[in-house]
């Protein structure tokens, strides 16, 4: 801060914009050192409910596994990652990285800063467009209206995001 010639403190510039920059770094997922606009904790965790009400224990349903209903090829395409020190090449790590929350949660974000796009075509890329990708894939961002996850979605979809067009 400095002082104005009456006595009074302001930020200078590159103090306020340090400050806006901090405040909008905090709405944005951070992975590999990328940030993906708009993949905030509150989207991650609506992701997790439509595909499974969050649940920890579902464990694997044909190929898919664990609260975010990963699938092995998802999980390839945003890296192969792995609870601790694990080898990725061992049959088990996907199976072990879909059904634990830190390293699923890290797959998707992984995924969405690869294959993330605007899907809606609305201008942005939000929620929604993250929710088609993950239901369907990065080659499919075709509307999943009448599906169950779409519906357990419309129930936590960021409020951003309400009364958009989808």
């Amino acid at each position: 801060m400095t002082r104005d010639p009456s006595g009074q403190r302001f930020l200078t510039c590159a103090a306020a914009a340090v400050l806006l920059l901090t405040a909008s770094w905090t709405s944005m997922a951070t992975t590999a050192g990328r940030h993906v606009s708009n993949l905030n904790g509150n989207c991650m965790r609506c992701l997790c409910y439509a595909s499974t009400l969050c649940n920890m224990t579902v464990g694997c349903s044909r190929g898919y596994c664990g609260p975010y209903y990963l699938y092995r090829d998802y999980w390839k395409d945003a890296g192969q990652l792995v609870v601790g020190d694990d080898d990725p090449d061992r049959d088990q790590a996907f199976v072990d990285c879909a059904s634990n929350m830190e390293c699923s949660q890290k797959v998707v974000e992984n995924y969405m800063v690869k294959w993330g796009r605007d899907c809606n075509r609305d201008g942005v890329t939000d929620c929604d467009d993250y929710a088609r990708i993950h239901f369907n894939g990065r080659e499919d961002c075709s509307a999943i209206d009448n599906t169950n996850y779409w519906r357990r979605y419309e129930t936590c979809r960021p409020v951003s995001n309400r009364g958009k067009f989808n």
